[in-house]
């Protein structure tokens, strides 16, 4: 397979899975009543297609190297957090607020650093990566602040959708393939 089609593929498979993501967040917080085994194999699921699809998006050599340069470890983790939550759900399920609000800190503070590079690089919606970047970290630490005074985290939807379309933003704004076209390389979206 070509290096062009291995990196539109994974920007499509991230994107995808950023929006499973959303609709999981949508279907918890449309039916927060549901029983935690549905929302435990929900969450799961979805963090290991994530985390697959963010592995998958590391190995995918893009061209500026951006939006996927910290997925390799990013991605571990949501495959085994995705993994833990479906085989071990009641542990899973005391911690999972602030593990979520601790992974999406995390990915954050490390897209923030994202928006930096792509304005070194010149790219031109830096500033719009770097303000989602910067409500993301907001969010993310509200949900850990509120958990405890809520007594249920009816906060972690929302945040996912956040991240979710994040996610999004971030991987069509910064993922860059390089096609030959005529005798030259062109830049493609």
């Amino acid at each position: 397979m070509k290096r062009l089609d291995i990196v539109k593929e994974a920007r499509a498979i991230h994107v995808v899975s950023s929006l499973l993501f959303a609709l999981a967040g949508v279907f918890l917080l449309v039916w927060p009543e549901i029983g935690t085994l549905i929302s435990r194999y929900l969450i799961g699921g979805c963090f290991i297609l994530f985390g697959l699809a963010r592995l998958l998006g590391y190995f995918s050599n893009d061209l500026y190297r951006l939006a996927f340069q910290y997925d390799l470890g990013l991605g571990g983790f949501c495959a085994v957090f995705g993994v833990l939550s479906i085989i071990s759900p009641d542990n899973i399920q005391m911690v999972l607020p602030y593990t979520i609000g601790v992974y999406v800190l995390i990915d954050s503070l490390l897209k923030l650093q994202t928006a930096f590079d792509a304005k070194a690089f010149g790219m031109k919606h830096w500033y719009g990566l770097l303000i989602s970047a910067l409500l993301l970290i907001l969010s993310a630490i509200t949900l850990m602040v509120m958990t405890p005074k809520l007594h249920v985290p009816a906060f972690v939807p929302v945040v996912l959708i956040l991240h979710s379309a994040e996610s999004i933003w971030n991987t069509l704004g910064t993922v860059r393939v390089r096609a030959k076209k005529a005798g030259r390389f062109e830049e493609l979206l």
